[in-house]
């Protein structure tokens, strides 16, 4: 499965039922995709901001609606049998798509940048604590950026094999990290703890969903495998909420009783020095050569200009200077952004498939699509900018801002559906 997820992810054809495997096959998928870097950084700035109940809190809330957001879109693949591109685009029409696929392009570029740059700082540290190197962090950022754009071009079968080493042992050593947190401090003395207060609730859990809101979206990229509805409610619960909760809670505690925001600092004071550069570079290596490879196919499927090989060369030229720049400084921000401007797309493929095509998505329907679907893409566009207008303006509906976006963008495609729908019988009666 591993192979064609990665192989067949720009497909313009429906899977073959017979490749169909469980819910709990893409649930771990799902579960592996979730561990990496970012993802531990922004649990420590949670527990740093908020503290660990508030944070433990955001986590569950967070994971739970990710999952419930999930479940349409995987119900949508595993019906349709296509990759997200070909959702999108019979949504939004082949140009419309474009404009979509664009937007992602930028979105999976900024998380490319965000884990090259904590990439380049964990081979920083462990450079500190390991040898006597005295290169600047740039120069790490630099080298491993140039290691995953390689593997991308070269490489990519290989090191997907590699992260079904990788993701396991990663697992194991988190976990082993956090059973040792827990022999310094009770986790009943960790609840009592007082974050900064810097971080509040809404913004806590719009965080944790912004961190995967993207791949919740394209859930159709991997259920267009699943086998029934059944197991796209399990892949949702298991792989959306399970590995959010996982990745999250192993970053919680550790940064805590340690006092360090960076998973190599602590885990080389708990002793596991070599191990925890060999695990958090190899799953790290995997995760952004997945990023990479989305960013090109996003890319090259909104601006074809060059073929695969230049367009990885320049995603990743592009990625690392945003890394060097330093992007992660800003990765609240920059995953709360994530979480309130992607929802809307899913929100209106949603009431196009279920509501309008009555879960019709078939190529018969594809060819009387026109080109480019100008409400559908003006609704994506407009319920993003409000919504994130009314998260900053603290006038949010749901408390969440990725749900508000969600239902906003749904009701108000809805609502255009309709309107042009009695435009088109008014004027049939007329004539």
């Amino acid at each position: 499965m591993a192979d064609a997820l990665a192989y067949d992810a720009d497909s313009r054809t429906p899977v073959d039922p017979a490749q169909a495997v469980s819910g709990m096959q893409i649930g771990i998928v799902l579960i592996g995709i979730s561990i990496t870097l970012p993802l531990m950084y922004s649990a420590g700035e949670l527990a740093r901001g908020m503290g660990l109940r508030a944070a433990i809190i955001a986590t569950l809330l967070g994971a739970l609606s990710l999952s419930l957001m999930s479940i349409p879109a995987a119900i949508v693949g595993a019906r349709t049998r296509l990759s997200s591109y070909m959702i999108i685009e019979h949504t939004f029409g082949y140009v419309g798509a474009k404009f979509i696929n664009f937007g992602f392009g930028v979105f999976l570029l900024g998380w490319y940048a965000v884990t090259a740059e904590l990439f380049g700082r964990t081979l920083f540290l462990a450079a500190g604590e390991l040898t006597t190197l005295t290169l600047p962090e740039w120069a790490y950022t630099l080298l491993s950026s140039l290691i995953v754009t390689v593997t991308t071009i070269y490489g990519f079968k290989a090191i997907d094999r590699l992260a079904l080493i990788a993701v396991p042992f990663l697992l194991l050593s988190l976990g082993g990290v956090v059973v040792l947190s827990l022999k310094q401090v009770a986790f009943t003395e960790l609840l009592e703890l007082p974050g900064s207060g810097a971080i509040d609730l809404p913004t806590g859990v719009s965080a944790v969903i912004g961190a995967a809101i993207v791949g919740v979206v394209l859930t159709p990229d991997l259920t267009r495998y699943a086998r029934t509805t059944r197991d796209c409610v399990v892949a949702s619960f298991v792989g959306q909420g399970g590995g959010m909760c996982i990745a999250y809670i192993v970053g919680l505690i550790p940064v805590l009783v340690w006092g360090e925001l960076e998973p190599m600092t602590y885990m080389t004071l708990m002793g596991f020095g070599g191990l925890a550069l060999a695990v958090l570079v190899f799953a790290t290596w995997t995760t952004n050569v997945i990023n990479l490879y989305s960013t090109a196919l996003a890319s090259r499927a909104s601006v074809p200009l060059g073929d695969y090989r230049s367009v990885v060369i320049a995603m990743g030229v592009l990625g690392t200077l945003a890394a060097i720049v330093g992007i992660s400084d800003q990765l609240i921000d920059f995953l709360i952004l994530m979480g309130l401007l992607v929802p809307p797309i899913a929100g209106i493929y949603f009431a196009d498939f279920y509501i309008f095509r009555r879960q019709d998505f078939s190529e018969a329907h594809l060819r009387e699509r026109p080109a480019i679907k100008v409400n559908a893409v003006l609704v994506a566009l407009g319920s993003g900018l409000v919504s994130a207008w009314l998260y900053y303006a603290g006038a949010s509906v749901t408390s969440i801002g990725a749900l508000d976006a969600l239902l906003l963008s749904m009701m108000a495609y809805s609502g255009v559906e309709l309107a042009i729908a009695r435009s088109w019988r008014r004027r049939k009666q007329d004539d």
